[in-house]
């Protein structure tokens, strides 16, 4: 094949790619500064102008609008105001008008905030055939269930295990439970652990004013009477007194002489024969 062919062959090639390269559009580059969204747009479902119904289903999130970190903000923000009504049932109603949510957002949005909390174990669902107020509604759920003081002695008395409860953890779910703590303390119904800092408490156990012994006047007074030695001396005075010996007296050590003399067996001088044996072995000293 000649080098002329060769050519021909090549420019021919060449110009078939770039007529099918031409066909493709390239699409534009994003902008730099892309347009803000508002308010409403940024709640919207609705996908992609270019993408077909079918693919849009396909796509869209479990969790519309906003997506599951919108949905989790939402919650959190639910739980906190939940947690401002303790002790009473909040309507669900009342949540999502304290959430304020955007009127285009609430058809998709409100259900899943419902089923997310429903899920929640920092809070207890109600459904409305259960409910007092006819509503589905939603009850703070701390981590010891305890409002006054008569509940936590029942609650202490309960409890499997000696660890005894953060007054942290109780003051979640009863603010104000540290004056009530400290009137049962007086009263021999709990055992309490304070911060060196404030002397606020920080642990509770339980207790009751019947374990504690009670003590005659006469003997306390005898008892308050009755002085202790102040010094060493004196204490080990009375223990002399006593007839007992004081663990810090000096011990007075005898050296005892650790080398006796010993008596030396007296040598026998002399042949020494089996004397026993005679008659029985045959006697060669004279060899």
């Amino acid at each position: 094949m000649s080098l002329q062919k060769q050519l021909g062959d090549y420019k021919r090639e060449l110009a078939d790619t770039a007529a099918r390269n031409s066909a493709f559009t390239r699409p534009q580059a994003a902008a730099a500064n892309p347009p803000k969204r508002a308010h409403g747009a940024a709640f919207s479902s609705s996908q992609s102008t270019t993408a077909t119904p079918a693919a849009a289903a396909a796509t869209a999130p479990a969790v519309a609008p906003g997506g599951h970190s919108e949905l989790l903000t939402q919650v959190i923000y639910a739980i906190d105001y939940i947690k401002t009504k303790t002790g009473s049932l909040v309507p669900f109603d009342d949540i999502t008008n304290y959430l304020s949510l955007p009127v285009d957002a609430r058809k998709n949005f409100i259900p899943n905030i419902q089923k997310a909390l429903a899920a929640n174990e920092r809070v207890t669902f109600i459904p409305k055939s259960q409910s007092e107020n006819g509503k589905d509604s939603f009850k703070y759920r701390p981590p010891h269930p305890v409002t006054d003081g008569d509940e936590l002695k029942i609650y202490l008395a309960r409890q499997p295990t000696s660890q005894g409860i953060s007054v942290k953890e109780l003051k979640d779910g009863w603010p104000d439970c540290i004056s009530a703590i400290d009137a049962l303390e007086k009263e021999g119904h709990v055992l309490v652990i304070r911060n060196k800092k404030d002397n606020t408490p920080k642990m509770v156990w339980f207790d009751s004013p019947t374990f504690h012994v009670k003590i005659d006047s006469d003997f306390a007074d005898f008892w308050n009477k009755t002085k202790l030695p102040s010094t060493e001396a004196e204490i080990r005075s009375e223990l002399e007194n006593a007839g007992l010996t004081s663990t810090s007296q000096v011990k007075e050590v005898k050296m005892m002489n650790m080398k006796k003399d010993r008596k030396r067996a007296a040598r026998r001088g002399g042949k020494t024969t089996n004397h026993h044996m005679t008659g029985i072995l045959k006697d060669y000293s004279k060899r």
